[in-house]
């Protein structure tokens, strides 16, 4: 496949076409120019075969069309058809050559011709230049020399007599009528006079059968002059019953267009064959795009044009008709000059190029550059965004920064479609538009997309309009309005965003990295913050790692451990300036657009885009991280790159990209300490304790805080080492402000615990262990009395007993520890009763044994009658309040409520709050049971004590218990979660408590409902 500059051979001066020459002497030029070379470089348009075949027929005298009336624009090829009208009726030869199909060309020989330019101004008028070249110069000589005096009709009739054809050329009248409109004459001008010459020239030329005038009339031009033309057709219309034809010379949107451009710009192009081969790359590059979806899929039709555009892209006829009527383009003239411009531009181009279009024009030649802007007087729209002597121009930027010449072709497009002048013209492209005009068999659509896109972006008088259409304008954009406040941005306020952008991207919540944040900070904060806490700086990089203001600081401070840094390698706060400013740039422009503004959806996106520009800036900026550490025993500042990847569907957070880059090796910061325990242990006795093995709480935050090879732990971490330290009996508490690393010897300890609640007897089952008395204790136990050396030794680790009290006494048979003292259990007085209903007869009990009190009317049970055996209740409802005390037990209370007789219902007060509690623990049975009834009693404010956790089955089993104490849902809930994840899926749970603390009654009845909870009549304690 062949580039146009190979295929095709260019005419001699098609690269230097002009149109500033303007034709003065048409009449020589119509007798002087050889027709057939004329003709070799002129394509008979469709106006052109409509003028000769119906003004030939006039001058054969089978015809009455007198006047034909050529309309369009300066330089739409008037002239040029004139001149082919004018040569052809001369020359019955080359007529019979070129246009022998034409009815009527063979019946007259030589036509005569008078020809005038209405740019000339003779002394003898418009008609005396035509009677002189009809050589009857005589017969108007009154009508100029004593003034202008217009010929009558019959006047013309006498200059028009004979039988030969007679062809009366005017061309660019307007101007003509238009400047002897400014000529005083008496009481009007010389206009007036001119007006009626012309009129009485066509009324009598209308009355002979072979006298045909061509005038030409400037669309949008002269309007006076034009006025005046139409008024004298409008009068001969009136007079004769005919009107004038009128003809435009060339369709600039239809491809006549290609065919005169072909015509008068190349000598010859390639083979058939050769074009269908350029047709068919581009076809399937079109294709392609349109399955991409880049370009509209009728864009796809575009390539069956080619053929017949060739060497011309086919959207290069309606760019130019987007700007035909403009009132400085000379339509066809014009035409040929710029596309001229344009073939220098391609011919001078180093790439190769296959199809010609408007995004081929090369700015930087100033023939090019000039003529486009004399189109539309869009010289600082060229130099500010397309191109400019120092390269400085947006499209010249932008391909600077990609290496490639897109943003450059896609802004002489798109400059191309926006030069009409006209009022509610349509100007500019779409997207789709620009890539189809655009794609070739080289270059894909991306780059031009992304170069459309930086332009949108950076260009200060590219518009959108609604549609979606890009164009170039007089008037500043969007991104100039923003330009114009982003670089008057007070620094103050550009600095105050930028340390509010960093504050909120790394504001600390978790606090396990750093406590504090310091943005861009001045050096004396910065030192007050850290004698404090663990502080993030984040510093502007100078291009030093670390930057030089950090080296100096980290070497004068104290607490060196706990500096932290943001930064990054290479100085590049200049683009963060930048990005600042254009952030403040819209907030200013914000209030100025209304929503109903059609800049109001630019600015939006633009306000997004800038955020989202703003926030990836900072992260280029500020991408590493520095630490304390130690190298050979020097204090230095560690270097790592900060972590970069995050999930893209959340919000960046940079507190947790900083944990991540330092809990990652190297590691600096441990956030879980059991999990980590023996390093962050062997790294603190080494650089926190020294040599002394009890120090100060306090100095070990301080060595903390300065020693640089001491790991960061999260806040209270040190706390919870010192806790973890001490549990594992590593360290100790000394209770005194002080922590040693080296316990002192332990002493032997009892720990015991009720395995079962007391009996009616009194009898409770211990579970009893040593602690510090080695792996074979030696525990003495004496029931009621003092425990020594030489009481009973416990077989077995249990002890059933309803003594009142139990001392124990632990010892280590290796005498490694020292025997502590004895440790005591005291038993509980348990209180029951036994109900006669039929003989209404209530029996107490105190187990193991003691006196009882009792009261039958709400009175203090403790100052009661003392019970010696069954009492008589009466038949109605009745509580009874007991009080039993036994040797210095802690005495017990209970209250009992027997039903009316004949009634057994459990009494209870819905009002009033209520301690269910049972000798025998009452279940929730299975996992499903458990986990309703842990979520019922939390929604209800239930508490529990005495609790038991038995999940699974032997031998994988766990079993938990829990003491009297007060046990939130909440806690058996996370303990029963975690322990149910180390035994088998799906194992059984079964969860007892003996007592339950209900703040109603009626919430009790709700719960024992529920769960299937009998409840029995001394189960229920409401006081």
């Amino acid at each position: 496949m062949k580039s146009v500059r190979n295929a095709c051979h260019l005419q001699p001066n098609a690269l230097e076409i002009t149109v500033g020459d303007q034709i003065e002497q048409l009449d020589q030029i119509v007798q002087c120019t050889d027709g057939r070379e004329y003709f070799s470089k002129t394509h008979i348009t469709g106006g052109m075969k409509t003028l000769l075949t119906r003004g030939i027929a006039r001058l054969a005298g089978k015809s009455n069309d007198t006047v034909f009336h050529l309309k369009q624009a300066m330089g739409g090829g008037k002239t040029h058809l004139m001149v082919g009208f004018g040569l052809l009726a001369k020359d019955p030869d080359l007529r019979r050559q070129l246009v022998g199909d034409i009815s009527g060309q063979g019946d007259f020989a030589a036509a005569r011709i008078a020809a005038f330019n209405g740019r000339n101004n003779p002394k003898t008028y418009f008609w005396g230049e035509l009677a002189r070249q009809l050589k009857k110069e005589g017969l108007f000589r009154e009508f100029w020399e004593s003034g202008p005096g217009a010929p009558d009709e019959s006047d013309w009739l006498n200059l028009f007599e004979g039988s030969d054809p007679m062809l009366i050329l005017l061309d660019e009248m307007p101007p003509y009528f238009h400047y002897y409109s400014t000529q005083a004459l008496g009481m009007g001008t010389i206009a007036d006079v001119v007006t009626r010459a012309f009129s009485n020239m066509l009324t009598a030329a209308s009355k002979k059968k072979n006298v045909c005038i061509v005038v030409s009339d400037l669309r949008a031009a002269y309007d006076t002059g034009g006025k005046l033309i139409q008024t004298a057709l409008d009068d001969a219309a009136q007079e004769l019953g005919r009107a004038e034809i009128s003809i435009t010379p060339v369709n600039l949107e239809s491809n006549e267009v290609y065919e005169i451009l072909r015509k008068r710009l190349f000598i010859s192009l390639p083979d058939p064959s050769e074009i269908a081969d350029v047709a068919a790359a581009f076809a399937t590059s079109l294709s392609e795009a349109a399955r991409a979806k880049s370009v509209e899929r009728s864009a796809e039709a575009i390539a069956g044009e080619i053929e017949t555009t060739y060497p011309f892209h086919p959207s290069f006829k309606s760019l130019v008709a987007l700007f035909k009527e403009n009132e400085k383009f000379k339509q066809t003239r014009g035409l040929m000059e710029l596309v001229s411009r344009l073939l220098k531009s391609v011919w001078e181009s180093r790439e190769d190029i296959y199809l010609i279009g408007a995004q081929h024009f090369d700015l930087s030649i100033p023939d090019v550059r000039e003529k486009l802007a004399e189109i539309s007087d869009m010289r600082d729209v060229i130099a500010r965004d397309l191109w400019d002597s120092t390269g400085s121009a947006h499209a010249q930027l932008i391909d600077i920064a990609g290496s490639n010449g897109y943003a450059s072709q896609v802004g002489a497009l798109v400059l191309t479609a926006s030069l009409s002048t006209a009022v509610n013209s349509i100007r500019g492209l779409s997207e789709a538009e620009v890539l189809q005009c655009l794609i070739d068999p080289i270059h894909p659509p991306g780059g031009y997309r992304t170069a459309l896109h930086a332009l949108s972006q950076n260009a200060w008088y590219l518009h959108q309009t609604q549609e979606g259409r890009s164009y170039f304008d007089h008037q500043e954009n969007l991104t100039k309005k923003l330009q114009g406040y982003a670089d008057k941005a007070p620094q103050n306020r550009v600095d105050e965003l930028i340390r509010h952008r960093l504050t909120e991207m790394y504001q600390p919540t978790t606090r396990e990295a750093y406590e504090k944040l310091l943005p861009l900070p001045e050096m004396d904060e910065a030192s007050s913050a850290l004698k404090i806490s663990r502080t993030l700086l984040i510093i502007s990089p100078d291009g030093t790692v670390p930057p030089e203001i950090v080296k100096q600081f980290f070497e004068n401070l104290v607490n060196r451990n706990n500096l932290l840094v943001l930064t990054g390698e290479k100085s590049r706060m200049a683009s963060l300036e930048k990005s600042a400013r254009h952030v403040y740039a819209v907030t200013r422009a914000d209030p100025e657009i209304s929503p109903t503004h059609p800049q109001r959806k630019e600015l939006d996106d633009r306000k997004a885009q800038y955020q989202q520009d703003f926030q990836a800036t900072v992260l280029n900026v500020f991408d590493r991280v520095l630490f304390p550490g130690s190298m050979k025993n020097a204090d230095v500042l560690r270097s790592k790159p900060l972590d970069s990847t995050y999930p893209s569907n959340e919000p960046y957070n940079g507190e947790k990209q900083i944990i991540k880059t330092l809990t990652a090796d190297p590691i600096k910061l441990y956030t879980g300490i059991p999990e980590n325990f023996d390093a962050l242990r062997a790294r603190a006795e080494q650089l926190l304790f020294g040599n002394p093995d009890d120090v100060r709480k306090t100095d070990l935050l301080d060595r903390m805080r300065q020693k640089t090879a001491m790991p960061w732990l999260p806040p209270k971490g040190l706390d919870r080492l010192i806790q973890e330290a001490c549990q594992r009996g590593l360290w100790e508490d000394l209770g005194n402000g002080m922590i040693t690393r080296k316990p002192k010897p332990k002493m032997t300890r009892v720990v015991f615990r009720e395995e079962t609640a007391p009996d009616d007897q009194g009898r409770v089952r211990l579970k009893v262990d040593a602690e510090n008395a080695g792996s074979a204790p030696r525990i003495h136990y004496q029931e009621d009395g003092t425990v020594t050396p030489e009481s009973p030794v416990l077989s077995e680790n249990t002890l059933t007993t309803s003594a009142l009290r139990v001392q124990f006494l632990a010892i280590d048979p290796t005498g490694k520890n020292q025997t502590g003292p004895p440790e005591s259990w005291t038993n509980s007085l348990i209180i029951r009763n036994h109900f006669d209903e039929s003989a209404r007869q209530v029996s107490l009990f105190v187990a193991p044994k003691g006196t009882i009190r009792y009261t039958l009317d709400g009175s203090e049970a403790r100052n009661g009658t003392e019970y010696t055996g069954p009492f008589q209740v009466p038949d109605t409802a009745i509580t009874v309040y007991v009080f039993a005390e036994c040797d210095g037990l802690e005495p017990e209370k209970r209250t009992f409520q027997f039903p009316a007789s004949g009634q057994n219902k459990v009494i209870i007060i819905r009002e009033k709050p209520a301690i269910f509690q049972s000798a025998v623990p009452k279940p929730l049975d299975n996992a499903a049971k458990t986990w309703e009834g842990l979520k019922m009693a939390r929604d209800m404010g239930i508490t529990f004590e005495k609790v038991t956790l038995n999940i699974g089955s032997a031998p994988s089993v766990v079993h938990l218990s829990i003491g009297a104490m007060k046990t939130d849902p909440e806690f058996i809930e996370k303990t029963l979660s975690h322990l149910q994840t180390i035994v088998p899926a799906n194992s059984p749970v079964i969860m007892t408590f003996q007592k339950a603390h209900v703040p109603t009654g009626f919430d009790l009845e709700q719960f024992c409902q529920k769960m299937g909870i009998g409840v029995g009549q001394d189960e229920v304690v409401q006081e």
